[in-house]
C-alpha cells in the first residue's frame, strides 16, 4: 500500500522528496486557492489511496508483522530522542496530541519522520454514552491517520481500544486481520468491573482479527483464556517515575 511508485527509492523517501518541512505536497501546493480550501476540510485531501470498510466506512489499515524490539516514546516527548531504534505511542490524554495530530496531520506526519516506527494515534472511546457518533468519528480518525502515514511509506502499528459494550460492535472495524496489535492497559486495573472489560475486548480482538502478537502498554498482568501472544512495552511514568515499581 503506497502512494509512491518510484522503485528507485523507498516509500518512505519518496514521501520526503515530494513534500516540504510543513507535510505539504508540493503538487497540493500548485492548486488554486480555492480548491485547496474545498480539500482541506477533515483531511480530506489526504485520502488518495485509502481503502475503506463497508459498514462504517472506516479506513482499513494493513497488517504490520514487522520488528517489535524497540523503545516506545511518548508523542510528548518526541523532541527528546533521535528516533532510531524508536516507536511514537500516544497512549497519552487526547490533549496532548489531538490538534497537532488531526488538527496538523501533514506538518505532524513529516515531523515524525525521524522515527523509526509509529503507533497509530489512541483517540479516546467513551462508555455509557447517548450516541457512539463521538466514539465512531475517534476511530476513523485513528485509522484514517494509520493508513496515511502507511501510504507514506511509515512502518505503522495499528492499535486498537474500546469504551463501554456497545463500542465492541464496531471498534475493532478497520484493523488488520493476522496482524502485530497494539493496547493501552492503563487504568485498566482501577477497579474489578473495568479489569473484566478490558479482558473481555482483548478476547473479542482476539476472536475478530487474530493477531500475531498483542503489545500492550503499561505493567504485566495476565489476562485469562487468551491464546495471542502478549509483549508488554514499559509505561513512561513507571518506568522514569517508579522505577518499575508500581
Amino acid at each position: 500500500m503506497s502512494l509512491f511508485k518510484d522503485n528507485l527509492f523507498s516509500d518512505k523517501d519518496s514521501y520526503l522528496m515530494s513534500h516540504n518541512a510543513r507535510g505539504r505536497s508540493y503538487q497540493f501546493n500548485g492548486l488554486p486557492a480555492k480548491a485547496k480550501r474545498k480539500a482541506i476540510y477533515e483531511n480530506m485531501h489526504l485520502m488518495e489511496g485509502m481503502k475503506f470498510t463497508s459498514t462504517n466506512n472506516f479506513p482499513q489499515m494493513e497488517a504490520y508483522n514487522g520488528c517489535t524490539d524497540f523503545a516506545a516514546v511518548p508523542f510528548s516527548h518526541r523532541n527528546k530522542y533521535d528516533g532510531e531504534r524508536q516507536a511514537a505511542h500516544f497512549f497519552l490524554n487526547d490533549y496532548s496530541f489531538r490538534d497537532a495530530v488531526w488538527g496538523n496531520l501533514e506538518r505532524t506526519t513529516y515531523s515524525l519522520s525521524k522515527f523509526d516506527y509509529l503507533f497509530t494515534p489512541d483517540f479516546s472511546l467513551w462508555k455509557d454514552l447517548l450516541t457512539e457518533f463521538p466514539n465512531k468519528e475517534n476511530i476513523y480518525r485513528t485509522r484514517f491517520v494509520g493508513s496515511f502515514w502507511q501510504l507514506c511509506g511509515y512502518n505503522v502499528i495499528p492499535t486498537a481500544s474500546w469504551g463501554g459494550l456497545n463500542s465492541l460492535s464496531y471498534c475493532f472495524e478497520g484493523l488488520p486481520e493476522y496482524s502485530v496489535i497494539a493496547v493501552s492497559a492503563m487504568g485498566s486495573r482501577k477497579n474489578t468491573q473495568s479489569f473484566n472489560l478490558w479482558c473481555h475486548g482483548l478476547k473479542c480482538l482476539e476472536l475478530e482479527k487474530s493477531p500475531t502478537l498483542i503489545l500492550v502498554y503499561g505493567p504485566e498482568i495476565e489476562v485469562p483464556d487468551l491464546y495471542t501472544p502478549l509483549k508488554f512495552i514499559p509505561d513512561y511514568i513507571s518506568t522514569h517515575f517508579r522505577n518499575g515499581n508500581e
